[in-house]
Order: structure tokens, then C-alpha cells, then sequence
């Protein structure tokens, strides 16, 4: 299942060529694998990138600049992990049912 067009990913990297969309297209699958993991039960198991939420397209997309961005080339943050799953959480509370305690 993927979340977002390869389109819509190119856009958000800023790729204008086609030389990149196997890598693009691969960090796209992850990124949705990713999102759709963090949903748990709350995800649906026929979204695809035109059914998906925009919420939650949105949130594939962060992830997807994220894992492009840090693809092993460099060393970021101790808390930088930390601070895009607090960004996709804030765009994804929308999406989820309040847990129940």
C-alpha cells in the first residue's frame, strides 16, 4: 500500500527529473510501510494514494523527506528521530481514535 503519488513525492523532494524515481518510489514505500505501521488498527487497509486521508498523506510525505534527506550520508541528531515522530504524531492525532484508559 502507498500512501502518496510518486507525483506528489517528487514534488515534495523537489526532483524534477525522472533519473531518481526508482529511489524516490522506494523511499516513498517505506515512508507509507512506516505511517501505516505507526496507525496500527486505526489504518484501513484499502487507503492508497488516492484514498488515504490527507492527514495522513501528509505525514507520508514529512516521513518521506525525512528518510530522503538522512539516506545514511550523514549523522543527524540524537533527538532528531525523536522530533519527526512528534511532528507525524501531531499530523496524525487527527486521524486516531483517543486510546481509552
Amino acid at each position: 500500500m502507498i500512501l502518496e503519488t510518486l507525483a506528489n513525492a517528487k514534488l515534495a523532494l523537489g526532483v524534477l527529473d525522472t533519473d531518481h524515481d526508482a529511489e524516490v518510489q522506494l523511499y516513498l514505500e517505506h515512508a507509507s510501510a512506516l505511517i501505516y505501521e505507526y496507525m496500527g488498527a486505526q489504518a484501513v487497509a484499502t487507503w492508497d494514494e488516492l484514498t488515504a486521508p490527507d492527514v495522513v498523506q501528509a505525514a507520508t510525505l514529512k516521513m518521506l523527506c525525512n528518510l530522503y534527506e538522512h539516506r545514511g550520508d550523514d549523522v543527524a541528531p540524537d533527538d532528531h528521530d525523536l522530533k519527526i515522530w512528534e511532528g507525524i504524531s501531531l499530523l496524525l492525532m487527527r486521524a486516531r481514535d483517543p486510546a481509552l484508559a
